[in-house]
């Protein structure tokens, strides 16, 4: 195996200026390499590097490129490393953009050395720890170092996640086998059914040991290993079918199949008015309208921040929003976390607006029965007044960033970054979205009056207008049912759904729901009757999911505590004003995403979007300062609002 210290040499090392071209940086490697009296000829090897990139581009995704040549000039093989100063559209598959690009050359007559160069170089990069290293320092030298030398890890250390993973996963199959045992449902009431109390004996005992086990593996698999999270969500569900712990039928049950298809159309309706531009025209329009000052401006990103999350989706919200206020930082060099944090913060609140709006709503609209009136008179008061205060508490928290300066920009240029809007099209996806919403909205009404059961009509019409925009966009229509459905997170979805239904079905949840009740019930008397058992209950419900959201992706939480919700309800126990759990659980999954860089899919989005274009990265105890402050203050709104309900609530 060959030593890649021996070419990735530092005195090969450059960095690129800013706007650097890829001719540019090429002929900035020639002249260095021509230097070292590696090459005598540097056109020969620019135009044979511009040559390889029209066979291909080598842009092999992360940030990272890995240009070539063979040039009969070259003395020697070696590797030039390079850092942009700018990022460079290189044309990668993941189309991300380059950071670092080594640049590797040989002599003609060593073209198997030459491979085995570039064959180990892609080997080094291939290491996430390595590569994420080398993607973090700014100083070509030290990049050249990291790739070339890579420090030799332990066993214990290359395996630590997996090992971590493993000792979790066992710690918590021995917690479940030692506890769930002890919890007893008491034969009376609402428990003394026999279909509940089997869950006290063998074998649902070791069922719900196995279960809790695979759950908590889902979970933790999904945080440590989110790339993966369709293989671990799958071999769990695998798991629970081969042991026996329920049948292939009552799985496709619980995979929630009306949720999905839901998902699935909402999906394709969001990509298209993407695709022809509707919502960045009507953010960019009102953006023109601030007159360059800067709170003005992020009030209104955050507001469109807010409307889209409830309306569209949140991944489409933040992408929209953060990519105009990336075009705005470019313009003004204003600093750009502030904008980041701020409009995360604003989507994930906003994300409760609707029942559209985040997958965890339509998950709780279904498994509730909720409609979209019910979301209207519930949550959506309680999100807006939440994105309200979070919008003034970024204002002050980034007071510094907005308060006494003005930018000096027209922001008519931001509409060069939309390109050309054919104003049909846009006319026609303003008129499908706004038919959309009110279809959804009143799709209660529309079950009532035709006699169908509940949600036929929110998924049907959402079907209607897929089917519509297939058919409208003709060829392109494929081409959105096959890139505009994320069927890996849908699949996700899918196998995530079965796995949280099954601690159900084998009675986790009636346990933990057993001891909500009781918990709830001691804190209510201990406080004279004040706040009633569903007050109690809700506000345990909203904190612990929210906690839990902060740390790990909030949907596994929300369908893990939606069968507690339901067991409180008329259907179980039947605690008086139970409904409010519901909203209790929304607000918890979603304002919880705020907590932590990892919270939430927008969360995530933004960081990957911010570290692309910036080379720089948020670190969780900068995002963690502000974040459980605009966390603390979100809850404690929705708490008032849910205590202050509670007795008017069904």
């Amino acid at each position: 195996m060959i030593r890649l210290e021996t070419f990735v040499r530092p005195e090969l090392a450059l960095t690129c200026p800013e706007g650097c071209t890829q001719e540019q940086l090429f002929r900035l490697v020639a002249d260095r390499l021509y230097e070292n009296g590696i090459i005598t000829d540097r056109e020969a090897l620019v135009r044979e590097l511009l040559a390889r990139e029209q066979l291909g581009s080598t842009g092999v995704g992360n940030g990272i490129a890995l240009p070539h040549a063979l040039v009969p000039s070259a003395s020697s093989a070696a590797v030039a490393t390079v850092r942009l100063s700018t990022p460079l559209d290189w044309a990668a598959a993941d189309r991300e953009p380059v950071r670092t690009a080594f640049v590797i050359v040989g002599p003609t007559d060593e073209r198997k050395l030459y491979l085995e160069i570039l064959a180990e170089l892609a080997r080094s990069l291939n290491q996430s720890e390595i590569r994420a290293a080398a993607l973090r320092t700014t100083n070509p030298v030290r990049v050249a170092e990291i790739v070339s030398s890579p420090p030799h890890q332990s066993f214990i250390r290359r395996n630590r996640r997996m090992l971590v993973f493993l000792l979790v996963v066992a710690a918590a199959y021995v917690a479940a086998r030692l506890t769930l045992p002890l919890i007893r449902l008491p034969n009376v009431g609402f428990y003394a059914a026999p279909e509940y109390l089997k869950f006290n004996m063998q074998p649902w005992l070791a069922r719900q040991e196995l279960t809790v086990a695979l759950f908590v593996a889902m979970v933790l698999g999904t945080l440590l290993f989110w790339r993966f999270r369709v293989a671990i969500a799958a071999a769990s569900l695998g798991v629970l079918l081969v042991a026996g712990v329920m049948n292939l039928e009552t799985t496709v049950d619980f995979m929630s199949i009306p949720t999905i298809l839901f998902i699935m159309a909402m999906m394709v309706i969001v990509r298209w008015l993407e695709n022809i531009g509707v919502f960045r025209f009507v953010v960019v329009k009102a953006v023109e309208q601030v007159k360059g000052i800067p709170w003005l401006l992020l009030l209104i990103l955050m507001g469109f921040s807010v409307l889209m999350g409830g309306f569209a989706d949140e991944v489409s919200a933040i992408l929209v929003t953060f990519g105009l206020a990336l075009e705005v930082s470019r313009r003004t060099k204003a600093p750009l976390v502030p904008y980041l944090l701020s409009l995360v913060f604003a989507t994930n609140v906003g994300s409760a607006l609707t029942l559209v709006g985040n997958p965890i709503g339509v998950y709780i609209a279904f498994a509730g029965n909720l409609t979209f009136e019910d979301f209207l008179r519930w949550a959506t008061p309680v999100s807006a007044l939440a994105a309200v205060i979070v919008a003034l508490l970024c204002l002050l928290l980034f007071r510094k960033h907005f308060f006494g300066r003005r930018y000096e920009f027209d922001a008519r240029e931001l509409e060069q970054s939309i390109g050309i809007v054919d104003p049909a099209k846009l006319r026609t996806g303003i008129i499908t979205f706004a038919v959309t919403v009110v279809m959804i909205a009143l799709h209660r009404r529309i079950e009532v009056l035709l006699g169908l059961g509940d949600g036929t009509a929110l998924v049907a019409v959402a079907l209607m207008v897929t089917g519509f925009i297939v058919f409208h966009e003709q060829e392109r229509g494929k081409l959105l049912i096959e890139r505009g459905i994320d069927w890996w997170t849908l699949l996700f979805f899918m196998f995530l759904f079965a796995n949280a239904a099954c601690l159900e079905y084998t009675g986790v949840t009636t346990k933990l729901g057993y001891l909500l009740h009781t918990l709830s019930g001691n804190i209510s008397a201990a406080l004279g009757g004040r706040v009633g058992v569903a007050g109690s209950a809700s506000v345990l419900m909203l904190w612990a999911s929210s906690l839990l959201s902060g740390f790990v992706d909030n949907l596994p939480i929300v369908a893990a505590l939606v069968p507690i919700a339901r067991d409180m309800g008329p259907a179980g126990i039947n605690i008086p004003h139970a409904s409010i759990l519901w909203w209790a659980l929304l607000f918890g999954g979603c304002f919880g995403g705020n907590l932590t860089v990892i919270g939430s899919t927008a969360n995530l989005v933004a960081v990957g979007a911010f570290e692309r274009t910036t080379g720089q990265h948020v670190k969780f105890g900068e995002w963690f300062r502000v974040g459980i402050v605009v966390t603390a203050v979100s809850l404690a709104v929705a708490t008032a609002a849910l205590l202050i309900q509670t007795k008017i609530a069904p």
